[in-house]
């Protein structure tokens, strides 16, 4: 009896792991890849301490070009940056003024929460490129 019960916990407890498997591929994730083209090139140098406008900045930002492309793609796919809902076209050929200042508030809020903490990252003085994209909707050259 006792032998009898070990094996039905061993099975139920098997039957659950399996169920826990993804049954499907999460292709949302892998269609929202950043391509590069869309994220300006920081002009401030990560480890100056100094921003747009003379303003401190940590010495942390901005981050690289390759971990702040991948966090942005993770949050596009995801649709929010900790709860904060963005959008972000992902076309490279759309290109009107208003697509561009919403991919700049999506890098933004990304940017200002990279640490994984809303809130707590790199201020957009960090970034001149994008604060400039945000107003005006022209994208600098990346």
């Amino acid at each position: 009896m006792h032998f009898l019960t070990a094996t039905t916990t061993i099975i139920s407890l098997l039957s659950l792991a399996v169920s826990a498997l993804p049954t499907t591929v999460d292709s949302r994730a892998a269609s929202t890849a950043i391509d590069p083209s869309l994220v300006p090139i920081f002009s401030i140098k990560t480890g100056s301490g100094v921003g747009a406008n003379g303003v401190a900045i940590p010495k942390t930002c901005p981050p690289s070009r390759s971990a702040f492309i991948a966090k942005l793609s993770a949050n596009v796919a995801a649709g929010n940056v900790l709860g904060t809902p963005i959008t972000f076209n992902t076309n490279p050929e759309v290109q009107d003024t208003k697509t561009n200042e919403s991919r700049a508030t999506a890098m933004i809020i990304t940017l200002q929460s990279f640490t994984g903490v809303k809130g707590v990252g790199c201020p957009g003085a960090s970034t001149p490129e994008l604060l400039s994209q945000q107003k005006t909707g022209v994208v600098s050259p990346s």
